[in-house]
Formats: structure tokens, sequence, C-alpha cells
């Protein structure tokens, strides 16, 4: 639960939603198997991590870009990201979630196709 900034209907602080969103960070993992001697591995890494710059950076901007769009709630201008940002950011995710999933499939299904060739 994200604290809110106490008004009638809720506003969050632009630092608490950044820290919220923080996790996804663990999508830029795949970065690390860029280091693999397999050619293969090393362009799956790649794919996936660009895949993980993309889920973690644009929730983070488009919570960015909401805040500097509003200067505060409630006479505090940290508390500057509204609920209803909320329904948007779940549908830009599950979009990203699903960008992802389907570039997921195809690239996998080329490396399959070139491992058993």
């Amino acid at each position: 639960m994200l604290p809110d900034c106490g008004v009638d209907e809720p506003w969050w602080q632009l630092g608490h939603m950044r820290l919220a969103l923080l996790p996804g960070l663990v999508d830029l993992v795949p970065f690390v198997w860029l280091a693999s001697a397999k050619a293969q591995v090393r362009r799956a890494a790649a794919v996936a991590g660009v895949i993980g710059v993309a889920r973690a950076a644009l929730p983070q901007l488009a919570v960015g870009l909401y805040a500097a769009s509003y200067f505060g709630q409630g006479g505090d201008p940290a508390c500057s990201v509204s609920v209803f940002l909320l329904a948007s950011l779940i549908l830009l995710m599950l979009g990203i979630w699903a960008a992802s999933a389907l570039l997921s499939a195809f690239v996998l299904r080329r490396l399959a196709r070139a491992s058993a060739r």
C-alpha cells in the first residue's frame, strides 16, 4: 500500500510511485548473459535486455510525465500522482508485457530454427 498525501482522493508522492516500480529493474538481469561465449545466448540476452529496458523504463517515464503535468495536490508539490493514473499505468504495463511476450516467442522460434539446422 502506497502512503497517500492525505487528501480526499488518493494522490501519491512521485518518489513513492518510483519506489513501487523499482522491482521492475529485475527485467535488466538478462544483460548479464551478454558475457556468454555463445553467440545465440548473447543475441537472446540482447533482445531480452532491450525488452527489459522497455518494461522497466516506460512505466517510470509515464509516472514522471504524469507528475510533471500536475503541480501537486493539497499544497504539496511532491503529491503529484493521482489514482486516475493507475488504470492507464496498468494498461500500459499489460501492453508492454503482451508485446514482450510476442517478441520473445518470435525470437525463441527463430533461435530454435537456427539451432535445428
